[in-house]
């Protein structure tokens, strides 16, 4: 009996290290055709182009989604134009967003962020329907870029929301 529990341990640990292998070893780098970013998320993602509606005019969202390990993966980006895009500070668009997608659910542990030039915000929403969203949102120049991770409580710390938002950069085009 003493020499399985020995082995137990370092069983265990194996388990562990090649199950996080696996996990490392499933991400994509994915650089979006127009995106003018890069990231890498767990799979290939499924890339959908949206028009949304908005007074007066028709903006486009582009989504690349993937589903994993019991999480939704999303980022996606929005150009407005120009006359929006000046009309208003970073700080004042970035909250607009976060306004608009905190609207019905719970606001948890906002902070402030930059990526190079680019502003942003960092914030985990809490939903009615007990899923919760961490999201981060960067505002360079006329383009509005989210990234969201929807998934069970606590998704915020988890190593692969981490990994997914430190993996996000602006590139040229």
């Amino acid at each position: 009996m003493g020499r399985v529990v020995q082995w137990i341990g370092p069983l265990l640990a194996l388990v562990q290290l090649l199950a996080g292998t696996a996990n490392a070893q499933g991400w994509t780098a994915f650089t979006p055709e127009g995106g003018r970013c890069k990231v890498e998320m767990p799979g290939m993602p499924k890339v959908e182009t949206t028009p949304l509606n908005s007074p007066g005019q028709t903006l486009t969202m582009t989504e690349a989604r993937v589903q994993a390990g019991g999480a939704t993966f999303v980022m996606s980006w929005i150009d407005y134009p120009e006359r929006i895009a000046l009309s208003a500070s970073s700080d004042v668009m970035l909250d607009k967003v976060r306004d608009g997608m905190a609207a019905g659910n719970t606001l948890r542990g906002e902070k402030k962020l930059t990526l190079g030039r680019a502003q942003g915000r960092e914030f985990t929403l809490a939903q009615a329907n007990g899923a919760t969203t961490a999201v981060r949102l960067y505002w360079a120049r006329n383009r509005l870029y989210q990234l969201g991770v929807t998934g069970l409580t606590g998704v915020e710390n988890q190593p692969e929301t981490r990994h997914f938002f430190e993996s996000f950069a602006l590139v040229r085009s």
